[in-house]
């Protein structure tokens, strides 16, 4: 963990300011240590370089482990190759990403903070770093995998990773510039609850981009999965052991393999001007792949709303942020006009 950090991490029980002391520190950097809050004096373990700031919250657990499972598997290669998630590649998607949505941070001042809420396996998460040298970004999720993903991006000194809960995210209010959370509001048992805890973060002049399911009348390639998750899967994946339920979206994929390749191809077809973010000549293997990483993000959280332009709009006006630019289905960004 760099020190630095402690300019914006606060305690996610109080609010409270947090002090560490710890075990060979090196050049700022504090390996293994402890994190004690001035407020409520709960303490936090620094293990491998990152804080560790969960707090004990039943209703989330399922999820926790889930993901933890999904992304130890993309980690250790048994998923798709690491360029690519979800079946577009990282670096087209950041590229089209930071022309859509970052258009402001290369002239602010540098030592802006920037969040990614929900960073799952990191790739986002460093891919922002790198683009935005001057700035400082730090990553949060809950899953496990977080440790890897810290060890990974080591080489990487303006990116910080954290254990946390996008529900009790454990920053300072008001300060971030820039805050993302692609794919995971929704996954917590209260969409608006989250969406409130992240943006509350953001500073006056600062920029909250978020991606919700959207419904399924708002886009087809979406309607489609909800039905595999519904119908095919009776809402029930989550209630298997993980194992078995990735094993039965092997099966699922290997039967219907002809149908999803006609209906990834005419999606790509739809999105290729929308979304230039898809590899230009991937494999049948690599479809595969893709195809049963997603289903199993699909089917395993046990929490997945969809949530339509309209409604999220809403949230946004209520917390203090400016019109919002939502012409890509499930994309939502704004900036914040004054403190809510």
């Amino acid at each position: 963990m760099k020190r630095e950090l402690l300019a914006i991490l606060r305690c996610p029980h109080c609010r409270g300011e947090l002090h560490v002391a710890g075990n060979g520190e090196q050049e700022g950097e504090v390996e293994d240590g402890e994190l004690s809050c001035v407020g409520c004096r709960r303490h936090y373990p620094v293990v491998q370089g990152v804080p560790r700031l969960l707090l004990q919250d039943g209703l989330v657990s399922r999820t926790r482990s889930g993901f933890t499972y999904q992304w130890n598997k993309r980690q250790t290669g048994r998923a798709e190759r690491r360029a690519v998630v979800y079946g577009y590649e990282i670096g087209k998607f950041m590229d089209w990403f930071v022309g859509e949505f970052t258009p402001g941070l290369s002239a602010r001042a540098s030592g802006a903070w920037l969040l990614d809420a929900g960073c799952g396996s990191g790739e986002k998460a460093r891919e922002l770093a790198r683009r935005f040298p001057q700035h400082q970004v730090v990553a949060i999720d809950q899953s496990n995998a977080i440790a890897r993903a810290a060890w990974e991006n080591r080489d990487l000194p303006n990116l910080h990773f954290v254990q946390a809960n996008v529900w009790f995210p454990p920053f300072a209010n008001h300060s971030l510039q820039f805050a993302m959370s692609i794919g995971v509001l929704h996954h917590t048992p209260d969409t608006l609850r989250a969406f409130r805890a992240i943006g509350a973060l953001v500073a006056p002049g600062g920029d909250f981009m978020t991606w919700l399911y959207p419904l399924p009348e708002e886009d087809s390639f979406w309607a489609g999965l909800y039905r595999q998750r519904d119908s095919h899967f009776l809402k029930l994946g989550h209630r298997l052991p993980h194992w078995m339920t990735i094993v039965l979206c092997h099966a699922y994929i290997a039967v219907f393999f002809p149908l999803v390749l006609r209906f990834l191809k005419a999606q790509y077809r739809v999105n290729k001007d929308r979304f230039p973010i898809y590899p230009d000549r991937p494999t049948l293997g690599e479809l595969y792949r893709s195809s049963v990483f997603l289903s199993f993000d699909n089917v395993m959280p046990p929490h997945q709303f969809r949530h339509g332009r309209p409604e999220v709009r809403g949230w946004y006006r209520q917390h203090g942020f400016g019109a919002v630019n939502d012409r890509y289905p499930g994309f939502f960004h704004a900036i914040r006009g004054h403190a809510a």
